[in-house]
């Protein structure tokens, strides 16, 4: 059987790979990565309307979930619930899952729910890969990466969910080629 490549695929899971590193790392995901993906959005969409192959329903239930998945993410970073980078980095994909943003939600919080039960497990991962990540920037000349949460005298508390939201992305996505 063979696979069908989209420009998804090729966008989304490089920016992905990133979004875990830097939010396991760090606790961080870049505004500047985001906007990226919103303008790939954005390309693909305007490409997709002058090839006539736009699917207008489709589009409006991604935008329209991604509207709401914005409001309530802000809302709930308000009270602390939820990292503001990991609102934003839902609603861009939403707009990118269009009508498999329900089914990218649902991936998502079952691979959280697996991601906080792993918790433990996580964490000394995120503790070793910094601890990787500074001993080989140890052998530069002049040291270039910031000291990781993990490493710090008080890492941040609570689970990189940038990890669960890009399996969630990813599994829909490679699981619908």
């Amino acid at each position: 059987m063979a696979t069908t490549l989209t420009l998804a695929h090729l966008v989304l899971t490089p920016a992905l790979a990133c979004v875990v590193v830097s939010d396991l790392l760090y606790r961080r995901i870049a505004n500047r990565l985001l906007l990226v993906l919103l303008t790939f959005w954005l390309l693909c969409t305007c490409i997709q309307l002058f090839q006539g192959n736009l699917d207008l329903a489709s589009l409006a239930i991604g935008a329209g979930i991604a509207l709401a998945v914005l409001i309530a993410g802000y809302l709930l970073f308000a009270i602390h619930w939820m990292g503001a980078g990991d609102a934003k980095l839902m609603a861009v994909l939403c707009l990118w899952m269009a009508d498999q943003s329900l089914l990218f939600m649902m991936v998502t919080a079952l691979v959280g729910g697996l991601l906080a039960l792993m918790l433990p497990l996580v964490l000394a991962i995120e503790r070793g890969i910094a601890w990787a990540l500074m001993h080989i920037d140890g052998w530069l000349p002049r040291p270039t990466v910031p000291l990781p949460h993990a490493l710090r005298e008080q890492p941040l508390p609570g689970i990189p969910y940038g990890l669960a939201i890009a399996a969630g992305a990813l599994l829909v996505l490679w699981g619908s080629v």
